[in-house]
């Protein structure tokens, strides 16, 4: 039996949470938050990613789509994380809202997939938001 189970939080500067970190741990990646000049490795992790995307909206800024062009979906995600870091001064600026998505154990690794996809178009590229998404699972414990 599928369990219902969603957690949304917002990034903030203000609470110490680097952004790029939170991305590099989503993305199981290496990357450097060229804000405090650190970079953050979760590789060791990598195993349980599934699937990573970088969804746009489809007004979406010129130099951001010329910025994250031929990037792989963390390299671009690394891109963006920065250049919203960068932009956004204020010390206790809220740079994202992070969702965690339970997914039911008996659907395929692609018809979650496809049911992240269709969550995301519906409630967040169709408004304007550029959504950087991953599907974990470890252990079986599937999770947008």
């Amino acid at each position: 039996m599928a369990i219902m189970f969603v957690r949304a939080q917002v990034l903030s500067r203000g609470a110490g949470r680097s952004i790029v970190s939170a991305a590099a741990y989503r993305h199981r990646a290496r990357m450097m938050d060229e804000q405090a000049g650190t970079s953050f490795s979760y590789r060791g992790g990598a195993y349980e990613l599934v699937h990573e995307e970088l969804a746009l909206p489809d007004q979406m800024p010129a130099w951001l789509r010329t910025a994250i062009d031929g990037r792989s979906v963390a390299g671009a995600s690394e891109v963006l994380w920065n250049a919203l870091d960068a932009f956004e001064k204020r010390a206790d600026a809220q740079l994202a809202r992070e969702l965690i998505i339970a997914l039911p154990e008996e659907l395929t690794r692609a018809e979650n997939i496809a049911l992240v996809r269709e969550f995301v178009r519906d409630n967040l590229t169709a408004k304007g938001m550029v959504v950087d998404w991953v599907y974990h699972d470890k252990e079986g414990n599937p999770h947008a």
